[in-house]
């Protein structure tokens, strides 16, 4: 459910942003000729423009186009003139500088004829939509406020409503939908109320209606829906009506007539030349549509061709990336939803580091006091309701207390007379307490003398036994080799070589075994780097795969050191990897590890595409000398040993029931400050 709500303000905020993209003439698919009795040579110079926005050689057209408009004494295409060269920049979004300079140049020409249209469209729709696109929301917050101002004490109706236009946008990707929603319902108020140009008023309803989804206010979203559908002006407009009721018809998991609205749009594309340049929207909730339904390869195939064809920025590749996460998690590919999703965080993480410059307090200083309370009246009301919770909790804990004191007094008086009766016997008691403390101190003294004398005994068998079965075990190689001519002679050799092997694991795992029994928890003042450790023993168990096993390492970070026991991590982790090699005759073996800074935990996690462990065995595997499969070697205590380990170090080894392709074993250690 959370990544379907990931994915739907994805898709509003792409909306938003497409809002604010279109060209500074309003109305840009009515007749601009007609409308703005533009000089037919001009008109024609400016439609070339057009074609050439995305050259470099814009430029030059521009300053034709502008000295054609001057000797026609014509200001207003001038002032279109310049808006060219900021768009050349603008929408290649990568040039902040060039965008700021041409900003002040359409500005300061804006003033200086009186067209305030190119001043403040230039203001919203360019220099605050590209601090917008950059992530940095609070510079967005100071200029549309900065915008707000000056456009009421101009009183410029146009201006204020696009202040409320940029104002919901900044909210909405904020994720603060309530204010994002009142503030575009003034903008289609003002609208409204001074009969502004209704052109684009289509599209905020259709922003509206999306922002009422993300409440879970559908009614309204629909209401929203049908009165963006009542005041269409072109196809383009209808398209974009069609593919939004396709988007809230998803929202509501109606994919009948999801799919009806779809096949709307994409008819109209194909039949209408003007509506194929708008597609990547449509594209958007198509693959969503196909993720919703269960057709992943489907979604994969149209997030791949969108992202190819429209995907231009940082932004678009950041919104793919989760997409495809979301996608391979449904499709119950978790080693590629990992990946993705840890890609994705990574680049937002560095986003978020790179373009939001400006510090709360230097904000704060910025916009001043009164600027915040908008943005914190959101914020104070879910407080409210918190403080009335807390308030309630704590005038019962109150009344809690004075019964309880009450109780207490009570009782005191009672128990005042039992008390001295008490205290009698409580003396003898101390005297026999005295005699038993001494007995204990004995008895432990007796036991701390057992347990050294237990570890020294398992410290000499350890030394004792080992030495012989390794002298075993390398001569059985040595006769193997030298053998090598005879094959009766080397199969015996290796036959003593396997067992003797074995042994030498069996007596290694009940020392271990007897030792861990005595030790309360193992050391961990050793400062480790835990991706090498894990790398070390990707390295030891690759020799030891069948031919078609994979096997995969997905580190969380590159570097990661931590106060722990890295030769007990080890052996865990190469008890867990020799089960998997054990029991994986095909597929992949996946290590990864994740860091829970929040809960101080760090997780590791072994994941196989083996034979997988019955659910009603899943516990039993942790026992001692238990085998799921007498015919694989193995002594039955590796995870026995392990599970123990993991306890004394002050973690915890289990299998992952919900992971249905095999097994996958977590163990889960506490990250020590």
């Amino acid at each position: 459910m959370k990544t379907k709500r990931t994915a739907l303000h994805i898709l509003t905020v792409l909306l938003c942003l497409t809002t604010l993209c279109s060209l500074p003439m309003r109305g840009q698919q009515r007749d601009t000729q007609k409308e703005y009795n533009v000089d037919s040579t001009l008109y024609v110079y400016y439609l070339r423009c057009k074609a050439e926005m995305s050259s470099p050689i814009i430029m030059q057209m521009s300053d034709t186009l502008f000295q054609m408009a001057v000797q026609k004494n014509d200001q207003r295409m001038q002032a279109v003139a310049l808006c060219n060269k900021l768009d050349f920049y603008y929408f290649q979004g990568t040039q902040g500088d060039s965008i700021s300079h041409y900003v002040d140049v359409v500005k300061d020409f804006a003033r200086k004829t009186h067209q305030p249209k190119y001043y403040y469209f230039v203001w919203s729709k360019r220099l605050i939509n590209f601090h917008i696109k950059q992530y940095q929301y609070n510079i967005a917050l100071y200029e549309a406020n900065k915008m707000m101002k000056e456009a009421e004490q101009e009183k410029y109706m146009d201006g204020i409503a696009g202040a409320y236009n940029v104002l919901s946008t900044i909210y909405q990707c904020k994720r603060l939908f309530n204010l994002a929603v009142d503030n575009k319902k003034k903008e289609i108020e003002i609208i409204l109320k001074y009969g502004l140009d209704t052109y684009n008023l289509t599209t905020s309803y259709s922003v509206l209606a999306n922002l009422y989804c993300e409440l879970g206010e559908t009614e309204r979203a629909y209401e929203s829906l049908q009165k963006s559908a009542s005041c269409l002006y072109s196809s383009t407009q209808e398209f974009y009506n069609y593919v939004r009721f396709a988007q809230y018809y998803l929202v509501i998991e109606d994919f009948s007539k999801a799919w009806e609205y779809l096949e709307k749009a994409k008819h109209l594309s194909d039949t209408k030349k003007e509506v194929r340049k708008n597609l990547q929207e449509y594209y958007e909730v198509l693959k969503r549509y196909y993720t919703q339904t269960k057709q992943y390869e489907k979604a994969l195939k149209t997030l791949n061709y969108s992202l190819s064809t429209f995907g231009k920025n940082r932004k678009d590749n950041m919104d793919a990336t989760l997409n495809r996460a979301s996608i391979y998690y449904y499709m119950g590919d978790m080693v590629n939803a990992a990946r993705y999703f840890m890609e994705y965080y990574q680049l937002n993480d560095s986003a978020q580091i790179h373009n939001e410059d400006i510090t709360l307090g230097e904000f704060s200083a910025m916009l001043g006091v009164e600027g915040l309370k908008l943005e914190k009246s959101e914020l104070q009301q879910q407080m409210q309701q918190r403080d009335l919770v807390n308030k309630q909790r704590i005038i019962i804990f109150l009344i809690a207390l004075l019964t309880l004191g009450l109780i207490i007094f009570y009782r005191e008086h009672l128990l005042n007379g039992r008390l001295r009766i008490s205290q009698k016997q409580l003396s003898e008691k101390n005297n026999e307490l005295l005699l038993s403390q001494e007995a204990l101190k004995y008895a432990k003294e007796q036991a701390e003398d057992g347990s050294r004398m237990k570890s020294e005994f398992i410290q000499n068998m350890s030394h004792e036994i080992r030495t012989p079965l390794n002298s075993i075990v390398g001569f059985s190689q040595i006769l193997s080799s030298y053998f090598s001519d005879n094959d009766d002679t080397k199969e015996y050799a290796h036959i003593i070589e396997q067992n003797s092997t074995n042994l030498l694991q069996l007596v290694n795992d009940v020392l271990d075994l007897s030792y861990l029994d005595g030790e309360r928890d193992i050391p961990t003042q050793t400062i480790a780097d835990i991706t090498g450790v894990c790398q070390t023993c990707i390295d030891q168990i690759r020799f030891k795969l069948k031919p078609d096993v994979q096997l995969t390492f997905i580190p969380e970070r590159e570097n990661f050191t931590m106060q722990t026991n890295p030769d007990r991590i080890s052996q865990i982790l190469m008890n867990l990897l020799q089960n998997a090699a054990k029991f994986t005759q095909e597929g992949s073996i996946t290590l990864t590890y994740h860091i829970r800074e929040e809960e101080k935990k760090i997780l590791f996690s072994v994941a196989d595409t083996g034979i997988g462990i019955p659910a009603d065995k899943q516990e039993a595997v942790f026992e001692r000398f238990t085998k799921l499969d007498t015919f694989v070697p193995g002594t039955g205590l590796g995870l026995s040993i392990s599970r123990m380990i993991a306890e004394k170090m002050g973690g915890t080894l289990v299998v992952d029931s919900t992971y249905t392709t095999g097994c996958r074993f977590v163990l889960t250690l506490p990250l020590k400050e």
